[in-house]
């Protein structure tokens, strides 16, 4: 008789996906669209209309508004942003906000 038990690991759904997203290489997309709704949600439909293109790349978010008025206005901001954005994602995934 076989005393030998088998042990399981168990890995929460998070972890999972993480590790999954992780080996195919998808992790920077998705940092990219969970970044795009926490600006669109942070920021609010206000300045996501005048948004043009987002991009994230070592921790330095660039974000292209159409509005010069905007621009200017929330570069004085940046830091209070990114401590949102980073709240609004719960991780420290924005280290630098660029705004063009």
């Amino acid at each position: 008789m076989d005393n030998s038990k088998t042990r399981y690991k168990f890995t929460s759904i998070k972890d999972l996906m993480q590790k999954v997203l992780h080996q195919n290489k998808l992790d920077k997309g998705m940092n990219l669209v969970l970044v795009s709704d926490a600006w669109r949600n942070v920021m609010g439909e206000g300045v996501w209309t005048y948004t043009s293109d987002i991009k994230l790349h070592n921790g330095i978010l660039t974000v292209s508004l159409r509005s010069s008025t905007i621009r200017e206005e929330h570069s004085y901001r940046k830091d209070e942003i990114i401590v949102m954005l980073n709240a609004f994602l719960k991780t420290d995934l924005v280290k630098k906000i660029r705004l063009v």
